[in-house]
């Protein structure tokens, strides 16, 4: 049986060839090795004792004396793990369950229990139980570093990261299944099918697969509105009607988009087992929350506890004004443009030569760039408040955090286009202003992301090559008697030469970005659209290639939608309502409809009308269009029917057990007083 399996794994140490290595530590050059061995000696102790209760091996390397640790867990110790995680896995009538050590034999796969969790699941299981061993009342300080002090309840691996000792915690990849995935996946000959999504998320989890599945949706729902900008762009159709009939048609077509964006998540969700979110009260606080051990009122456990009074008043007395102060910034920013481009103009003017037109477009490249430093230096600022506000969930903590980046990008990058169109009220200016803003910053974003990371894995296979020659040169030193095969330290060796994957956030809020310049001035520049399709073709499989190529693998992360980040694009599509509509109001054609006595208070409320008719019926197809397809609803309600009856059938079980126990008494004393 699989519980009897499940109970002769043995915790204590294995042989050379039952270690499987999962995750690696990378410690700094400078690293000593009091600290090294206090980590080794934390993460082998059991987990009664505070530690993490994991297998770990030693490997120093001689070329460049970094220290790696390679980290794995028994079968036992990874499936209680999956059992404390509430892993979802796939039970045996086909639904997904909270994972039961002590119903194991239930579960599908679980004939095979050491094949049972997939890779990443094992690595983000060893993750976890890394991340939660934390400092004791015991643990003054670091060894070998008696001026970095410790107090309970702070992760000890995020201190270390956080002084430097180690520089990286990484999933060692699955070359075989990468390269299967790849081939598939980023070349070529594949750009124009439908991505593997099922795949991705097998390999690299929920959060990233919906990332690339909401960006290849994304980008089928820009065909429609790119096919009709390419159609205004070649025709000569000039009428009043014209923006108006691209703009209404463009705040539907993203209303419907975001609608069937819901349905097909809900679809992945039911799909992968993500579909119940755990509640915030269940939910375990975050690695680098801090404070004074408690215990969860809920659950009872004991956890740092920080009082909410003190992260409200960090917020409103530090950060709103720290982001207030950067919103200035940006203010400024676009003046100073705008100033430039005035200059730039004047001396056009003076003279029409072919350099001088150079100059004309020169400050609003400047412009763009300007926009991408100001954004790298304010994302450092916002990540060190969003740190330093110290939230407990790391969901919360990640809404902060897109909260901070959305405000600031959207004023950033679209102010100038909003003091163009209100302000100087020139729809030319807007146009063109609007047609460079996009183009240049997806040329500058194409060079980053496809043509940078490329050069450099060129470059970084010479160096390993020269790496690999010197790895004979490897010394073991083993902790636990485990033997690392010399094929897997070469891997690593070139793995941690990688990049580190800084996780879906840019991603999202370059496709924030991409939506607000499509939508929002759609009637100024209907090729937008245009634009943002090719980009998007060539986007998908750059950042494949660079999942798969250049950086190294990222710890799974469960999810069951993409977050914050649907709120915003549906905010977005709001505003593109007001502002669509406001630019449509100010085109001289239109006006000259109303009659010729009206006065402007009344020219706003006709226009304000027209936004309302506009909103409601964009309210409304969002109503009518159900987030969840009907046969989703259907099998939801069929597995909480089955999980009740179920239920039911445990508790009759236990009560019918209970009777024949209680029957088995009776007639025993009946016995014993018949006797007398």
């Amino acid at each position: 049986m699989a519980t009897e399996r499940i109970q002769s794994v043995s915790l204590g140490k294995t042989s050379s060839s039952d270690f499987q290595p999962l995750v690696i530590i990378q410690f700094s050059t400078s690293s000593k090795q009091a600290a090294i061995e206090w980590l080794v000696a934390k993460l082998q102790a059991t987990r009664a004792s505070g530690g993490a209760e994991l297998e770990v091996s030693t490997v120093v390397m001689h070329h460049n004396q970094e220290t790696l640790l390679y980290v794995g867990g028994t079968t036992e110790r990874l499936l209680l793990g999956a059992d404390m995680m509430d892993m979802e896995k796939k039970y045996g009538d086909g639904n997904y369950r909270e994972f039961s050590i002590h119903d194991a034999h239930n579960f599908l796969g679980s004939e095979d229990l050491d094949s049972f969790l997939t890779m990443a699941e094992k690595q983000k299981i060893i993750l976890h139980e890394i991340e939660a061993v934390r400092a004791t009342e015991e643990d003054p300080h670091i060894p070998g570093y008696e001026n970095i002090k410790l107090y309970p309840g702070k992760s000890i691996i995020k201190k270390y990261q956080s002084r430097n000792i180690l520089t990286t915690v990484f999933p060692i990849h699955d070359d075989e299944y990468l390269k299967k995935l790849g081939a598939e996946w980023y070349q070529m000959k594949h750009a124009f099918k439908q991505q593997p999504i099922d795949r991705i998320q097998y390999y690299f989890g929920d959060k990233i697969a919906l990332y690339f599945a909401f960006l290849g949706f994304y980008t089928i729902a820009l065909l429609p509105p790119a096919m009709i900008g390419i159609i205004y762009f070649v025709t000569s159709w000039e009428s009043m009607y014209r923006e108006a009939i691209f703009s209404v048609f463009n705040l539907i077509w993203a209303t419907l988009f975001l609608e069937a964006w819901k349905r097909y998540n809900a679809e992945l969700s039911f799909r992968w087992g993500t579909t119940d979110i755990v509640s915030s009260k269940f939910e375990e606080p975050r690695a680098n929350f801090y404070g004074k051990i408690g215990r969860n009122v809920v659950t009872g456990k004991p956890e740092p506890v920080y009082p909410k009074w003190k992260r409200v008043a960090r917020f409103y007395g530090v950060t709103v004004p720290v982001v207030a102060f950067w919103l200035v910034v940006a203010f400024y920013v676009m003046l100073g443009y705008f100033y430039l481009q005035a200059l730039a103009d004047k001396k056009y003017e003076n003279d029409k030569s072919w350099f001088n037109m150079g100059v004309l477009y020169l400050p609003t490249a400047i412009y763009a760039i300007i926009i991408g430093v100001v954004n790298t230096i304010y994302r450092s600022v916002a990540k060190k408040l969003n740190d330093w506000e110290n939230h407990r969930l790391q969901s919360s903590y990640d809404n902060h955090f897109i909260i901070k980046l959305i405000l600031f990008d959207f004023v950033n990058c679209f102010i100038s286009l909003f003091y163009v169109a209100f302000y100087l009220q020139d729809m030319t200016l807007l146009r063109s202003h609007l047609a460079a803003l996009l183009i240049t910053q997806q040329v500058i974003g194409q060079i980053k992301e496809a043509m940078v990371p490329f050069i450099f894995m060129r470059r970084r296979k010479r160096q390993v090559d020269e790496l690999l020659k010197k790895t004979s040169t490897v010394e073991k030193v083993e902790y636990y008697n485990n033997e690392v095969d010399d094929g897997l330290q070469k891997q690593v060796n070139l793995e941690t030469t990688m990049d580190e994957y800084e996780g879906t956030l840019d991603d999202y809020l370059e496709m924030f970005l991409q939506f607000g310049y499509v939508f929002l001035f759609s009637s100024a520049f209907p090729l937008a659209a245009v634009w943002a399709l090719l980009n998007n073709v060539t986007e998908i499989r750059s950042d494949a290639f660079k999942m798969c190529k250049v950086f190294r693998r990222p710890f799974a992360e469960t999810a069951s939608n993409i977050g914050a980040w649907q709120l915003a694009f549906e905010l977005i599509s709001v505003m593109a309502v007001i502002t669509n509509c406001a630019l449509i109001g100010m085109n001289p054609e239109v006006k000259k409809l109303l009659p010729t006595d009206i006065t402007p208070v009344n020219t706003v409320l006709i226009f304000v009308l027209v936004e309302h008719i506009i909103l409601a019926v964009k309210f409304a197809v969002a109503y009518f269009i159900p987030d969840t397809p009907k046969w989703v609803q259907v099998e939801l309600a069929r597995v909480a029917f089955k999980s009740k009856q179920a239920l039911h059938k445990e508790r009759l079980d236990a009560s019918t057990a209970k009777r024949l126990k209680v029957q088995q008494m009776m007639s025993k004393d009946m016995a014993k007083q018949t006797s007398f």
